[in-house]
């Protein structure tokens, strides 16, 4: 693990708040036991852990309508208001909802792009785009290099994180939606805060790594570079969305109601949260799992979030394998219930940071962890062929809906990058052992010369898939029913590198 560091907090910088319209810019139509721990982020151990709730798989009633108010969605006040029976929506007609601005669940997405600094805002409904330069908004800190985004369920505002320089700090960046017009591509944009998580010029604290054989590379992409905020999150039933540094130690915590850090922030608890990309939550709120994302980091952390506070617990750690054999480097967890989620692994063999007692690095494969037990178990395993019946690339991103297991394989931690991509899908009716239905290739089922599936977004209502390759520089569509792709944006719709892609509703 990184040697630890204490990084004081920068003056929270909040600009002042203007208005402008941005218009479109080229856009066409394996078992171990839990390791104890009983940190916390200040010292505390008390939590409030709430009632387990029954989650929706969808927001379409029998009557085919939409709604708003679901587990999925972090809203404190509209989930209270359900537990004390009341319910303020009436269901939004299917024929009205892609095309209004209100309060409910906008069917939008966001992404950045890596290279040109765009931001996007995707409909998924229409399919519609608009693109925004965000350096034409009054108070944005300048030209940055963007990472992450955050779109809140009701599209009534956005979260923008991006990365240090040598003139900039690493930044969190909250921007009012006043208005998005489909039709005209134009969305009326502020900036309501700029808040600066450290100082210009904060070289990232990786370990140093080295490769030690010819099948896993360290790619330039991946060290080198000063502070990321990666793995935004939102907490549900709280007020709380959180960040994290995955180049350092640092878990960040917002409110994203007063758009401030809070007191506490940043959480730093070593052992637990060096290397982390993303905290992410069950649909409760009261257990949050962490990724290790980077070599050689082999477990996933387990916290107890404080819903009133803000503030994680320790609980400990469920490793992928056991010391002599194991699975590293993870990217994202996704939920199966309040106990049971799956995480897919990346690293393909030994680095010069794998413990003299391991004998073998498990290649790519994803793991069911039971949180309540503290175990993880290989449910899927590595295929070498494009037509094996399992994880034939780095698996970056994962989802489960409608039954199925999506996998999101890229091609970017061997010494060939970014020669191909897949989207590998699984029948998940039985969640220890999933059975193969197809792969989704480059130039068949995926547009040709597209290469590193990267991450996924399911929408709200589980219909559709979102899927970002920022190398290849396409999101596509992914109809959940007959796993074909039925919108493609890319290139030629003006994405480069679209990256950080957040549908809203979502918690991560």
């Amino acid at each position: 693990m990184t040697s630890m560091k204490n990084i004081f907090l920068a003056p929270l910088g909040v600009l002042c708040i203007l208005t402008i319209s941005v218009g479109e810019i080229q856009a066409e139509n394996h078992f171990s036991p839990l390791r104890e721990g009983n940190s916390s982020s200040n010292g505390l151990s008390s939590v409030n852990a709430g009632k387990v709730r029954t989650r929706i798989d969808s927001l379409r009633g029998k009557d085919d309508k939409v709604f708003a108010n679901d587990d999925d969605y972090a809203d404190k006040n509209k989930g209270r208001d359900r537990r004390r029976g009341r319910d303020e929506h009436e269901p939004l007609p299917l024929d009205q909802y892609p095309n209004v601005y209100n309060d409910y669940i906008q069917p939008v997405a966001t992404a950045i792009d890596y290279h040109n600094g765009m931001v996007y805002l995707f409909n998924y409904e229409n399919d519609k785009l608009i693109i925004i330069d965000p350096t034409t908004l009054p108070g944005w800190p300048g030209n940055v290099p963007l990472q992450h985004t955050v779109m809140m369920p009701e599209g009534k505002k956005i979260y923008i994180t991006s990365d240090n320089t040598q003139d900039h700090p690493s930044y969190i960046i909250a921007l009012n939606v006043n208005d998005i017009n489909w039709d005209t591509r134009l969305a009326s944009l502020t900036v309501s805060a700029v808040l600066a998580a450290d100082s210009p010029n904060n070289p990232s604290e990786l370990p140093f790594v080295t490769p030690v054989n010819q099948v896993q590379a360290i790619p330039n992409w991946l060290i080198g570079r000063g502070t990321q905020i990666h793995g935004p999150t939102l907490l549900p039933y709280s007020d709380f969305l959180y960040f994290t540094e995955f180049t350092s130690d640092r878990i960040r915590v917002i409110n994203h109601t007063t758009d401030q850090f809070l007191g506490f922030d940043p959480i730093v608890i070593p052992g637990y949260t060096e290397q982390t990309h993303g905290v992410n939550f069950n649909r409760s709120g009261t257990i949050g799992l962490g990724t290790g994302y980077f070599f050689d980091n082999s477990v996933i952390d387990v916290y107890k979030p404080n819903r009133e506070t803000g503030e994680l617990q320790t609980v400990g750690q469920i490793m992928l394998g056991n010391e002599k054999k194991h699975a590293a480097f993870t990217h994202f967890v996704y939920w199966l219930d309040e106990r049971y989620a799956v995480t897919a692994s990346m690293q393909l063999d030994k680095t010069s940071l794998t413990p003299s007692t391991t004998n073998h690095i498990i290649p790519p494969s994803v793991w069911l962890l039971d949180t309540q037990e503290g175990t993880a178990k290989e449910i899927v395993k590595n295929t070498n062929h494009a037509n094996g019946h399992g994880v034939f690339r780095s698996a970056s991103d994962i989802a489960v809906v409608n039954g199925k297991l999506y996998i999101a394989e890229e091609d970017t931690l061997d010494y060939t990058f970014g020669n191909d991509g897949y989207i590998s899908v699984f029948d998940l009716t039985d969640r220890e052992k999933p059975r193969f239905i197809k792969r989704l290739r480059p130039g068949f089922e995926l547009p040709a010369g597209y290469s590193v599936a990267h991450t996924i977004s399911p929408t709200p209502d589980h219909r559709h898939l979102l899927v970002a390759s920022w190398v290849s520089g396409y999101v596509l569509k992914i109809d959940t029913e007959t796993d074909t792709v039925t919108k493609v944006w890319g290139p030629r719709d003006g994405l480069v590198k679209p990256h950080g892609i957040f549908a809203a509703g979502g918690l991560r």
